[in-house]
């Protein structure tokens, strides 16, 4: 079991080539290609029980099967990568979405929400 602390960072950095070698299905490798997007560092190491762990730097760990199931599989492993880059301040498009969307989604995330009175005096 690999630490967090002991990961090399600058060596095992993911990268696409990484992804499309990993022995997964397309949708996964396509969740993480646009993760890779996002710049944050992560590194994915292929188990031997067939699951993959992905290291998102500063947060922890994520598991997944490298192989379907047909259910919400995964749908569930998007949630939590995105889940793990939402808590250091990243964010990656979602399943087609453009780029001019996924900016837009950006800044609209990032503006202070103006509708909501800061007290109760008028």
């Amino acid at each position: 079991m690999v630490s967090a602390n002991s990961l090399n960072w600058e060596q095992h950095i993911m990268r696409e080539g990484h992804v499309r070698s990993l022995k997964t299905d397309k949708d996964r490798k396509d969740v993480l290609i646009r993760a890779i997007g996002s710049g944050h560092p992560m590194i994915a190491e292929q188990r031997r029980n067939g699951h993959i762990v992905v290291h998102v730097k500063d947060d922890g760990s994520i598991t997944t099967a490298s192989s379907g199931g047909g259910g919400r599989g995964v749908e569930n492993f998007e949630s939590q990568l995105r889940r793990a880059h939402k808590s250091v301040g990243s964010d990656f498009p979602r399943k087609n979405e453009s780029d001019k969307q996924f900016q837009r989604r950006m800044t609209k995330n990032q503006k202070p929400n103006e509708e909501t009175p800061e007290s109760g005096i008028a």
